[in-house]
């Protein structure tokens, strides 16, 4: 069996990742993380625990591995200490990035595609332990591993949901459909964004694994451009309910300093974060999950896990507060 280095794992995309290579039989693997998410998932698995923003690293190094996926990159200082280990040449380094290293603000409206501008990343950018420099500190990430002389492959998904999905971006307006009689649209809920199908995107790594594809990026979006508005639609339908839908454009919305995308998760006033992925379908020749489908699959785990309320987001009083003064 040919030897894979997990780095990361036991939450959401690699938590479905290594489901699905279990169920191959293929692979030797080996995980690295802290052991602190899900710890007693994957009993059976090789796991050394560590934390690779520290010596934890000097771990891996009498290690070799036929592939690497990263999963757990975020700084870059740390990863060229992990990549000065590997003093070998695994066949395939493959890593996880983001569509967030591209500088949306330099072209908007339009669909990005891999040769678009993405994000510098000054020294303090490079440590900063802020959300408003992760695209910063991904872009920079994938400039080392491309100037390492590994063999590579660049994954940038969008915003990713699915099954074991512990963020409540995308679950957020699901869970509105669900629960809420009275549902607060952002611009109606038509500005677009770009989704990733967790699924989808496992599916997608593990052929990208011994596929003849070779120091290449890859945007992995299954659905480029998505309206808040198709999800709780969609949702409304599965649900058998019939919310009422109250539209706030902008302007009423920031006058009563509610914030783009953390008070109202998804939305954007813009339609920019949208990204091309026709190259990554034609180079793995890949079929995605219709979004229905996927959504009854997304469901299906929130009924396991009875549908908790939503941490992120305006709370429903400050919802209904709005709603009356439109």
């Amino acid at each position: 069996m040919k030897k894979l280095l997990l780095l990361g794992g036991t939450n959401f995309i690699g938590r479905n990742l290594l489901n699905d290579l279990i169920a191959l039989n293929k692979y030797d693997i080996t995980i690295f993380n802290r052991g602190k998410t899900n710890s007693h998932l994957f009993p059976d698995i090789k796991k050394i625990i560590g934390d690779r923003e520290t010596d934890d690293i000097n771990l891996l190094k009498n290690e070799k591995f036929d592939y690497i996926i990263d999963m757990s990159c975020y700084y870059p200082n740390s990863f060229e200490n992990l990549l000065e280990l590997i003093d070998y040449k695994p066949k395939k380094y493959i890593f996880i990035s983001t569509c967030s290293v591209y500088d949306t603000e330099l072209n908007t409206n339009i669909l990005h595609d891999e040769n678009s501008k993405v994000l510098t990343c000054s020294i303090e950018e490079r440590t900063a332990d802020i959300m408003l420099t992760y695209g910063n500190k991904k872009a920079e990430c994938e400039r080392i591993l491309i100037g390492s002389g590994l063999n590579y492959i660049i994954f940038r998904p969008g915003l990713v949901y699915g099954e074991f999905d512990h963020t409540d971006r995308f679950y957020y307006w699901l869970y509105q459909a669900r629960n809420n009689e009275n549902i607060l649209m952002p611009n109606m809920g038509e500005n677009v964004f770009s989704l990733t199908y967790v699924k989808d995107f496992s599916k997608g790594i593990i052929e990208s694994i011994e596929s003849n594809k070779n120091s290449d990026i890859y945007n992995f979006t299954t659905f480029p451009k998505f309206p808040i508005k198709k999800v709780i639609d969609l949702g409304a339908k599965l649900f058998n309910t019939k919310p009422k839908l109250h539209n706030a454009n902008t302007k009423y919305l920031e006058e009563n300093k509610i914030s783009q995308w953390t008070d109202l998760p998804l939305w954007l006033d813009s339609d920019d974060l949208t990204f091309n992925s026709d190259k990554v379908i034609k180079d793995f020749n890949l079929e995605f999950t219709d979004f229905e489908l996927s959504i009854k699959d997304t469901i299906k785990y929130y009924d396991s896990i009875n549908w908790p309320q939503p941490q992120t987001g305006i709370s429903d009083k400050r919802k209904m507060d709005l709603i009356k003064g439109l």
